[in-house]
């Protein structure tokens, strides 16, 4: 009879591992290990290693302002503030804002912004054309007074009327002749400092021989263009402000339709085909019609007779009663005036920050009503 054997000396069949048993064994994993950081790598850029010198930074912290004007009624102002200084300034501030002002001279601030740390430039509309205008950057002081951290240079807006120079030429360059020829022709009559078209156009008002037909037109006395205006009348030409080129046409087109229905019977018919050159800049007598607007502000309130009032930095003088008030003018712009009152004693302090915003905006000849002397808006700086 065999023995038997032990349970523990029996052999096992062997396992057969699942995967072995797959026709498609799938890979084991590694073991887990901490993941490293991947590689910190820089921005692609194109230029190759020993000409790449870094990316700029976003400010450089000049604490610079500068000031542009974009056109007769726009202004662009743009600064280099680092965000820790911008901290730094609202920290300081007694209302913990930095802005932006704008100021005019002899008329003092006319606008007003608050402006936060990830701005960089601000567009300013100011409408104010041919118009001197300073920026500057900085915040409010516990004591009312206003810290500087920027102030640009001085830039004027441009003009939105017209020049005042109505001095034209006209010459005639013909399309067929290279400027290389022309310049041949007409070399030895340029004069010291003379444009190939200005010594071309003296020419053609003189009795020079040029080899190609050039057509000057006279020149219209001033009478003759008053003549002409009032028969024809100027309300188009005021009404669409147009040029002296456009002006030619309107009337070139009105004479020929006026010839042709046998209405012209004025003696300008003689000379009105010649009709080239500006008028100036008035075109015609004035309308009787008009109209005027402005504003003012008056800022009042009151507090403790014995009590000592501060508005933007200036002290008020108190009614017996201790009411007060400051009136005074009021451009456009948007403002924001800062007002407190501080006990006798110098133990309480409570405080109001008014803000204002004026825009004007016109349609027309609309000019502003003359004012009373006033107070300058608040918050100029001498």
């Amino acid at each position: 009879m065999p023995s038997k054997q032990s349970s523990s000396s029996r052999k096992k069949p062997p396992r057969i591992s699942r995967n072995l048993a797959t026709s498609s064994p799938s890979p084991v994993p590694p073991p887990a290990t901490s993941a490293a950081p991947p590689p910190v790598t820089e921005p692609k850029h194109n230029l190759p290693a020993y000409e790449f010198l870094g990316y700029l930074p976003d400010s450089y912290g000049t604490k610079k302002l500068f000031l542009v004007p974009r056109d007769p009624h726009i202004l662009f102002a743009y600064w280099d503030l680092s965000p820790v200084q911008y901290q730094e300034a609202a920290r300081a501030a007694h209302d913990g804002k930095v802005f932006l002002e704008l100021y005019v001279q002899n008329e003092g601030r006319v606008q007003q912004i608050h402006v936060w740390d990830n701005h960089r430039n601000w567009y300013l509309q100011v409408n104010r054309p041919d118009t001197a205008f300073v920026a500057q950057l900085g915040y409010y002081r516990p004591d009312g007074g206003f810290e500087v951290l920027a102030r640009s240079a001085e830039v004027r807006t441009p003009r939105d009327s017209l020049s005042p120079n109505i001095d034209a030429q006209f010459v005639t360059i013909p399309f067929h002749v290279p400027f290389k020829e022309l310049y041949d022709i007409i070399a030895s009559q340029i004069r010291p400092g003379e444009e190939l078209a200005e010594t071309l156009a003296r020419l053609q008002r003189s009795d020079y021989q040029l080899p190609f037909q050039a057509r000057v037109p006279r020149e219209l006395t001033p009478q003759e263009s008053e003549e002409l205006l009032e028969y024809l009348g100027d309300e188009e030409i005021r009404r669409r402000m147009v040029g002296s080129f456009e002006i030619t046409e309107i009337l070139r087109k009105r004479f020929e339709t006026m010839l042709s229905s046998g209405q012209w019977t004025s003696s300008a018919g003689a000379w009105v085909t010649s009709v080239s050159s500006p008028f100036g800049a008035s075109f015609g007598r004035e309308r009787g019609f008009h109209m005027h607007v402005n504003a003012e502000l008056i800022i009042y309130g009151g507090t403790e007779p014995t009590a000592k009032v501060r508005i933007d930095g200036h002290d008020i003088s108190l009614s017996k009663d201790g009411t007060f008030s400051y009136h005074f003018v009021f451009p456009d712009g948007q403002f924001h005036i800062p007002i407190s009152a501080t006990s006798a004693d110098g133990v309480e302090t409570r405080s109001a920050l008014l803000s204002f915003l004026r825009m004007t905006e016109l349609e027309g000849d609309v000019r502003k009503t003359g004012q009373p002397p006033l107070g300058e808006p608040i918050g100029r700086k001498k």
